[in-house]
């Protein structure tokens, strides 16, 4: 790819949002079908798992403890 320094920014974060809006437009179809259409009931493991099944890369974590510490 070739691009004036100035724009280079930009270009840079592309593909942060590309990911991200794919995963917030994902999210958004899996709410939709939800009682009350609820983004914050969705089960972030199937949306994790709809993702990777679609091609995103996302490595895995392991969840943490809401408790500890």
């Amino acid at each position: 790819m070739s691009c004036e320094r100035r724009v280079l920014g930009s270009v840079r974060v592309m593909p942060v949002y590309l990911a991200m809006g794919e995963a917030a437009g994902l999210a958004a179809a899996l709410a939709a079908r939800l009682p009350g259409g609820d983004v914050h009931a969705v089960d972030v493991g199937r949306l994790r798992g709809r993702l990777k099944e679609e091609g995103a890369y996302l490595p895995d974590v392991e969840q943490a403890d809401p408790v500890a510490k």
